[in-house]
């Protein structure tokens, strides 16, 4: 007898995702309790580090399960680069007793619920901007399958009755709102959104648990790109007598920061130089001068 989820992987293909099918998930399910006859969706984060360059490292863990948790541990993975991995179609140990959310009633989470992973670490590390619009599309598409509401798509924080903080970086609010299909803040779209929070991500760090800036954790500390240039510039301004920064005072600066903010940094710097040079002729006319 077929497992009540069979249809994910067809689902997730036709909005347009890219799903890659893990063996055996047609046929994989918990013996925990009932099937899921799921009224919503429920986004999690794995706590695990991704990136681009290993963007799905939990795909075997939510398919086995841990020593405390047997597996499988969710519906599908959303891995770091946007690709969505089926892992079941019965029944997920992914979400515990849920309390009312929404539109959705309390009860066994995990028949109520179909379950994503977002593989990502959720409190130093925040989905990606490919992550997240996935998960818009992917969550999306099965409320529409299953006939529900955008509202019916919820985090596991606003379902847990343990104090779950999945999905960590994420306003489910902007969320359910960027489902239903209505402009953001400042009447952006969702893809202008995106695009937003990766260049504040980019210039601030990623946010603290709750949402605060902290900055990117260098030698001289939590420090954000804008509070270090602000600073070289209040040095400046104070010390006018000081000597022009010199390339060891600059290489120092630059080892301070993160390789993977000091790269686009300097790239900036070398931009704007060159945009500073002046023509060929320009510069031969005032050498003859």
């Amino acid at each position: 007898m077929a497992l009540p989820l069979v249809w994910l992987a067809d689902v997730l293909r036709a909005a347009g995702l890219t799903v890659v099918e893990t063996d055996g998930w047609r046929e994989r399910t918990a013996t925990s309790g009932p099937q899921p006859a799921p009224v919503g969706v429920l986004e999690h984060h794995t706590a695990t580090t991704a990136s681009y360059d290993n963007p799905a490292p939990s795909v075997q863990l939510c398919i086995d399960g841990r020593p405390d948790l047997a597996g499988p541990l969710c519906h599908a993975l959303i891995g770091f680069d946007g690709v969505v991995h089926t892992i079941a179609a019965g029944r997920a140990n992914h979400a515990g007793r849920a309390k009312a959310s929404g539109p959705n009633p309390g009860g066994d989470g995990n028949a109520l619920y179909v379950g994503f992973e977002w593989d990502y670490q959720g409190v130093h590390q925040g989905p990606s901007p490919a992550q997240y619009a996935a998960a818009l599309k992917a969550t999306a598409a099965v409320l529409n399958h299953l006939g529900r509401p955008m509202d019916a798509a919820r985090g596991h924080k606003e379902t847990s009755v343990t104090g779950k903080i999945d999905p960590g970086h994420v306003d489910m609010d902007r969320f359910r709102a960027e489902l239903a299909g209505r402009r953001g803040p400042g009447g952006m779209t969702p893809e202008q959104d995106a695009v937003l929070r990766r260049l504040e991500h980019e210039l601030l760090g990623p946010r603290g648990p709750n949402g605060e800036i902290q900055g990117w954790r260098t030698e001289l500390g939590p420090r954000t790109i804008v509070a270090m240039l602000v600073d070289l510039v209040n040095a400046l301004v104070a010390k006018p007598q000081a000597p022009a920064p010199n390339a060891d005072m600059i290489k120092a600066a630059f080892r301070a920061l993160p390789p993977d903010q000091a790269a686009p940094l300097l790239a900036e710097l070398v931009r704007i130089q060159q945009a500073r040079q002046l023509p060929p002729e320009q510069h031969a006319e005032q050498a003859t001068n």
